[in-house]
């Protein structure tokens, strides 16, 4: 069997530990904190992996989420997904400049490669609830043929069947075994696909495919095989890929261009090579140059404007949370809070 060995409440510690307990839960994704001064965190977490994927329930009360790009770093999760299929419970926030509204019933994409900030609403007697699919960013947005979902809200008939097929294999996980169980990963990218597409007019921004969704895969792996290297750029990446600037630049328009995005990645690679928990003896200079940075001075420019903090300063304070972005070290984070 697929052991349902996620198992995450404020119910297994002392009232008076509820805040920090529920803070260490979540901090991989948000930092989170009470609406109200009077109102203790509450909530619970169960899941079962199914493949590359994690899906299970989440109750909660009423709370505020923020996640900025230091989270970003140090939780290694940015090639992940959230998304909810709202049972009970709203939710109101702003996904990197997008306003968005859930209401029960809906079904919310979060990309956790972006920065966040939202409160979940529920009634004082009554917990808030959704089924929560963390899923990896390739399975999410092969449903939108490669477009950022972040702040995206489904309603109507297409999230009433995605939610309904999500809450049957989330049930069904634990009674199969693992090998079973990763089979169904398959069927939650064919029911992500034919929802997104059954009904375009619900999504919140508006929806429209990219041209070429194998372009921006492409691309990015190549970001990734050469990250460290200070001849990457754009003009590079078209010759390599043999395409024009036009075709990679509507590829990466979403995210500000591929310039940032490249920035962006060197930026989180350094960022935790010097908050790591045991790092190598480099100065703030070979690590500039090691990220593909030409100078130590852009480098520390560059760092202080996207942090908001120096790299001395960030090397400093270490890092605070879990520093692995596989499914199964998450797991394991998860499972050590359990009973």
């Amino acid at each position: 069997m697929n052991d349902l060995s996620i198992r995450v409440s404020t119910k297994f510690v002392d009232a008076t530990d509820s805040d920090d307990y529920w803070r260490a839960a979540t901090r991989p994704f948000y930092v989170t904190e009470r609406t109200s001064r009077d109102v203790p965190l509450q909530g619970a977490m169960t899941g079962s992996t199914v493949g590359t994927s994690l899906i299970g329930e989440t109750t909660f009360n009423s709370q505020d989420y923020f996640r900025n790009r230091r989270l970003i770093a140090e939780s290694e999760l940015e090639d992940q997904y959230i998304v909810q299929a709202w049972i009970g419970g709203e939710m109101i926030g702003n996904a990197d400049g997008t306003d968005f509204s859930v209401q029960p019933s809906d079904v919310s994409f979060l990309d956790l490669g972006k920065p966040l900030r939202a409160r979940a609403l529920t009634d004082p007697d009554r917990a808030g609830r959704t089924i929560t699919l963390l899923a990896p960013r390739t399975l999410v947005e092969a449903a939108s043929h490669g477009r950022s979902l972040h702040g995206t809200v489904l309603r109507g008939a297409s999230a009433m069947v995605l939610t309904q097929c999500l809450q049957s294999v989330s049930l069904a996980l634990p009674h199969l075994d693992k090998t079973a169980a990763a089979q169904y990963e398959d069927v939650i990218a064919a029911l992500l696909k034919a929802s997104l597409s059954t009904d375009p007019g619900a999504l919140q921004p508006e929806f429209s495919p990219r041209t070429d969704p194998n372009l921006r895969a492409r691309a990015l792996t190549h970001i990734v095989e050469h990250l460290g290297e200070s001849w990457l750029s754009p003009v590079t990446i078209c010759a390599t890929l043999s395409v024009s600037r036009a075709q990679l630049y509507r590829a990466f328009q979403h995210d500000g261009g591929i310039a940032q995005v490249i920035r962006r990645k060197r930026l989180e690679r350094a960022y935790r090579e010097l908050t790591a928990p045991e790092p190598e003896n480099l100065s703030i200079e070979d690590v500039s140059h090691r990220w593909g940075f030409t100078s130590k001075t852009q480098f520390v420019r560059a760092f202080d404007s996207f942090y908001g903090i120096t790299p001395s300063r960030a090397r400093a304070e270490g890092r605070r949370t879990i520093g692995d972005p596989s499914i199964d070290r998450l797991h394991r984070h998860l499972t050590t809070l359990g009973p």
